[in-house]
């Protein structure tokens, strides 16, 4: 069987795995707040540039939260670091802050543009043996399907007069035991059943195998991996 070839658009998903490792190596490297503001308002623009779903209401609502815990971040630095002087705290606390999100800004980048098909192929054709590929894409699906289930338990857990709805301790306590087990055996079961239907199509009996998206790797991507290795190599000798 010959292989399909579908043509992404944009950069090879590992090039833009290169990008995103060196933004984390020059966020975690910049030593002031100028620097660190510079490079999220970069992120900032590439999320513009590239249609990353910024604006969102999904992830408006979690902006909210990487927002909070920046805030608290920067005043703990403040409030509860002594020694040095005000000035020096609130310069320390923006760049703890900053460097947090750029980030989680980088990160959400890389997610929102970068299919976890896609990522897998482009590994598994760059080299990677493809039954650790395989468990990468396993992995990625088992995720929503692992959200959904522990929601439906909840709700399940719920209708049986369990508070598992409060915010209080007792009411954490009670959401970790009543939804846990009955998560973990629902997952226990669908791994089985995925185990069992890999075995019967032979998985793994071959040492290497067709692909049915080819991810092409062009001058372009080996310039952005290039361009990406040069600035954390920069940035590790420099800042």
């Amino acid at each position: 069987m010959s292989a399909r070839s579908d043509t992404p658009i944009g950069l090879n998903p590992i090039a833009r795995l290169a990008a995103l490792v060196s933004t984390c190596v020059v966020a975690f490297r910049a030593r002031t707040p100028l620097q660190a503001g510079v490079l999220c308002c970069a992120i900032l623009l590439m999320h513009a540039a590239t249609g990353a779903p910024l604006g969102q209401p999904s992830f408006r609502r979690r902006l909210r939260g990487i927002f909070l815990f920046s805030a608290i971040l920067f005043a703990s630095q403040i409030l509860l670091a002594r020694g040095p002087a005000p000035a020096e705290r609130v310069a320390v606390g923006a760049l703890m802050a900053l460097r947090f999100l750029n980030v989680v800004l980088a990160s959400h980048l890389f997610v929102s543009t970068t299919e976890p098909e896609c990522l897998a192929y482009a590994l598994m054709q760059s080299g990677l043996p493809y039954r650790y590929g395989f468990a990468f894409l396993a992995a990625m699906r088992f995720v929503p399907y692992f959200r959904d289930q522990a929601q439906t338990v909840r709700q399940a857990q719920m209708a049986r007069g369990i508070a598992l709805d409060r915010a209080t301790p007792k009411g954490v306590f009670l959401m970790a035991r009543y939804t846990f087990i009955p998560v973990v055996v629902s997952a226990l079961g669908r791994v089985e059943s995925l185990s069992v239907s890999m075995e019967g199509r032979c998985f793994g009996l071959h040492p290497i195998r067709t692909f049915r998206k080819q991810i092409p790797f062009g001058l372009v991507d080996a310039l952005v991996i290039a361009a990406s290795a040069a600035l954390a190599i920069l940035a590790l000798a420099a800042m």
